[in-house]
Formats: structure tokens, C-alpha cells, sequence
């Protein structure tokens, strides 16, 4: 019995043209790209919504919000064996890591996209959301937490990045590998990410800024904070380092109640208590800041949207965090 997969459209390259100008633009319908891969049928009975149809630098972390909670209430019907999310690939990675972490539903959940449009030459549309529905509909990929699938390549959204601004095999893992590979017939898994907590989010903090940590950073663009951010992520040096004038403002954020995170500005690694200098990690945890660990600054800003929801304590936001 073929499995039933809920297809969610919001937008992106995978359903633009190019206008008169010879730019990109919103164009394709979700039942429209689904119309053009006949081949769906050999692998799933489909159910289209269209959740959006925009750019991804147009979606905001209460849409992210808005559609974690539609995913959860269709899945609780039982009818649904799976879900595709389709995607503008500037932002995937932030609203795949925000389904991950906010999704109850353990149903798999595959967010997919395009690199080119529909009317370019090499559209990777078509064979994107045709893997991503096998992915979906593959009873292997359940309790996998939300994934990304592009380019014949599985990834957890807890560690997949954009690579590069325009290639097709752009999305990568660049710490741990993909978590397993789509081939002609078959679905092959390597390796099932780590489990972390979930966070129940109603309505997530939009006011979560990210600051880049640069040499000889001062105090003063840190403070235009004051009065406006609910909460900082600071993209740091290195392993978690910021100038001794960057690590002054930041203090004074905290003190003020303003929840500050701190995570690497480097692609692979995590924050580390590897100095003991003013303005490193070690400096500035007695002052209350939070570690990011491994998360990207992208992912650290989310994830505090998401908590402060729920509280406003450092104590509990930082628990999370190490969680």
C-alpha cells in the first residue's frame, strides 16, 4: 500500500521563472509542480498545501512557528505517513532546524528546494521533491528528526549549511556527513543524528539579534541593542573569542537582564573554553554568558527565539542550550 505524504509548499526557486527582466520570481503553483514528475505516483499518494509562495528571506520565525504548529495538527489526524516541506534554499536551513526543534510529531519531515528555476536549463527542482518524497514515505525514516534533502543527499537540519551561493550540491554536513543517500531504487541511511530535547513554542521571540565579532570591535554597536533586542547572539572569533571593548558591551547587556549567547562565526567546530584572556569564552562565563556549542549563530538565534516563549530565566535558557 502506498504511503500518504503531505506536500507543503512556501515558495522559493523551486517554484520560480525568470520575469521579463530575466530575474527570478514566484511562479509555480504546488499543484503545478507536483504536475510536472509523473513519477510521484510509483511512490506516494500526494495531498498538496500551499502553506506560501515567496522568497525565504521573506519567512520569519513566527511563520516557522505557524507551520511547525500546522505540521503537529495534521499529524495528530493519523492519516499522514509523511511530509515534504518545500523551500527557498536561503533560509532552509533555518526553518528545517526550527521544525526540528519544535516539532512533537515524530512522522519523517523532509524540506527540500532548488538551486535553479523551473524554466533554467538543469532544473534540480523536479528531482529534489521527487527524493524528498521517498525520503518521506520511507518507513526508515522515521524518528530521524527533520531532515534536508537535495541533490541525492540526506542531511540532519541541525548541522546541514548553504556551502556555496549557487551550486547544486550547495547543502552539506560539513562536521558529520549526510545521514544517507537517495539512489535510483532505494533509500540508504549511514548513520540516525542525536536526540535533543523539544521545545513547545507558541509565539517565539522576533526581536533576536545576531552581532558579528570583528578585530577591534568596540562596545557601541553592541549597545544600540539596549532598548530593542530580547535577546543577542554574538558571532564570535575562533572558538568562542571576542575583543576585550565587544566583551565590556556584552557585559552590559546581561546585566541588564538581555539573554546573550555566544557561537563561532568559523563553518565547523564548536565554542570552547580553550583561552583564560579577556574576552574569550572562560572570561565571560561568570558574567552569565551562554554557549552556543555547535550550533551556528543562524541556528543559536532560533533556538532562543523559540525559548524565550517559554522563560525568561538565563538558568533555564542556558539548561536548553546544553541540552
Amino acid at each position: 500500500m502506498k504511503k500518504h505524504v503531505m506536500i507543503i509548499t512556501t515558495g522559493g526557486t523551486i517554484a520560480m521563472k525568470k520575469d521579463i527582466t530575466g530575474g527570478l520570481v514566484p511562479a509555480l503553483s504546488g499543484h503545478e509542480l507536483i504536475d510536472a514528475i509523473p513519477e510521484i505516483k510509483e511512490w506516494a499518494d500526494v495531498e498538496i498545501i500551499e502553506f506560501s509562495n515567496v522568497p525565504s528571506g521573506y519567512m520569519t520565525v513566527t511563520n516557522m512557528a505557524k507551520l511547525s504548529q500546522f505540521i503537529d495538527k495534521e499529524a495528530e489526524k493519523g492519516n499522514i505517513d509523511g511530509f515534504v516541506v518545500t523551500h527557498g534554499t536561503d533560509t532552509l536551513e533555518e526553518t528545517a532546524y526550527f521544525l526540528d526543534i519544535s516539532l512533537q510529531t515524530e512522522l519523517p519531515v523532509c524540506v527540500t528546494g532548488a538551486m535553479r528555476g523551473a524554466d533554467e536549463r538543469g532544473y534540480d527542482g523536479e528531482i529534489n521533491l521527487l527524493d524528498a518524497i521517498r525520503v518521506a514515505a520511507d518507513d526508515a525514516s522515521k524518528e530521524r528528526g527533520v531532515m534536508v534533502c537535495l541533490n541525492h543527499q540526506i542531511y540532519a537540519a541541525r548541522s546541514v549549511t548553504k556551502t556555496h551561493t549557487t551550486q547544486v550540491d550547495t547543502f552539506k554536513d560539513l562536521t558529520y556527513g549526510p545521514l544517507g543517500t537517495v539512489y535510483r531504487n532505494e533509500i540508504i541511511y549511514g548513520r540516525r543524528p542525536t536526540k535533543h530535547k523539544k521545545v513547545i513554542v507558541t509565539n517565539p521571540e522576533e526581536e533576536v539579534w545576531i552581532l558579528s565579532a570583528w578585530s577591534g570591535m568596540t562596545d557601541a554597536s553592541i549597545m544600540s541593542a539596549v532598548g530593542k533586542a530580547k535577546g543577542i547572539v554574538i558571532e564570535a572569533l575562533g572558538c568562542g573569542n571576542v575583543p576585550p571593548l565587544c566583551k565590556k558591551g556584552l557585559i552590559q547587556l546581561m546585566k541588564k537582564g538581555i539573554p546573550v549567547v555566544l557561537a563561532t562565526g568559523v563553518p565547523t567546530g564548536a565554542v570552547q573554553e580553550e583561552y583564560a584572556y579577556d574576552g574569550s569564552l572562560a572570561s565571560m562565563k561568570k558574567e552569565g554568558i551562554i554557549s552556543a556549542g555547535e550550533l551556528s549563530p543562524k541556528k543559536a538565534r532560533l533556538l532562543l527565539a523559540a525559548l524565550l516563549s517559554k522563560t525568561k530565566n538565563i538558568e533555564e535558557i542556558r539548561t536548553c542550550f546544553a541540552e
